[in-house]
């Protein structure tokens, strides 16, 4: 298949750069400071969507990207990334948003901003498609592979995102509630609270995942009938 996802590492810096700086305004960009710590301490939360070298985009999208452990060539397109920390908080907050100044002398410290290792939540901090990629789908795409790697990592139990009043819908599309404007003052943006719960419960030998989704009901106005729709 000519797309894949896989983890970002430290490899990927100079590429997750340049996605991040063209996707968004440079007041709410990542820097490349916050990036480099985001894909040292935490890449296994970070992740890519690839489109292999000398391969056209396929359309539509498939719905089912494979996730694949390495990449076959350094020469393949980084169209869209994932990158996010871990937190202790519910909605993110302005301290999950930074990062700590010294964390190179212990990358895996515990500090008071930044990445909290024993965190059950995931700060989903950034979902970027390079501009000439926009609106083909990559987005939600990228996003379908990231849910269903965080439910095989069992890892947290939720998805927190900031996102702009007019990406709201979006994100309900994709599972999250909106929780309401968000205390976050990052970049001076009114921004909202978004939170997808995740939660594994283990059955025999399988692994049972429940993702909540947001259902909308309207009640028939000629035979008052109740339809409710995920």
């Amino acid at each position: 298949m000519s797309l894949y996802a896989r983890q970002l590492n430290i490899n990927d810096l100079e590429r997750s750069l340049a996605v991040e700086t063209a996707a968004f305004p440079p007041a709410e960009a990542a820097t490349r400071q916050k990036i480099e710590y985001r894909l040292t301490v935490c890449p296994e939360i970070c992740i890519g969507l690839f489109l292999r070298a000398g391969a056209s985009l396929p359309s539509p999208i498939p719905h089912d990207i494979p996730f694949v452990e390495e990449s076959t060539s350094s020469d393949d397109v980084l169209l869209a990334h994932v990158i996010s920390t871990k937190t202790t908080n519910k909605p993110v907050r302005d301290e999950d948003m930074d990062y700590p100044r010294n964390w190179k002398e212990d990358p895996q410290g515990d500090y008071a901003v930044g990445h909290k290792k024993n965190g059950r939540t995931i700060a989903l901090h950034a979902l970027a498609v390079a501009p000439d990629y926009q609106r083909a789908g990559l987005g939600k795409a990228i996003m379908r592979v990231y849910i269903e790697r965080t439910k095989s990592l069992n890892s947290a139990d939720r998805i927190s995102i900031l996102t702009y009043d007019r990406l709201v819908p979006y994100y309900q599309r994709l599972g999250f509630e909106h929780y309401g404007k968000s205390e976050s003052a990052y970049a001076g943006v009114a921004w909202h609270d978004l939170v997808s719960g995740i939660k594994s419960r283990k059955t025999n030998s399988n692994w049972d995942i429940v993702l909540h989704t947001i259902f909308v009901c309207v009640r028939d106005p000629y035979n008052g009938d109740v339809r409710c729709v995920a």
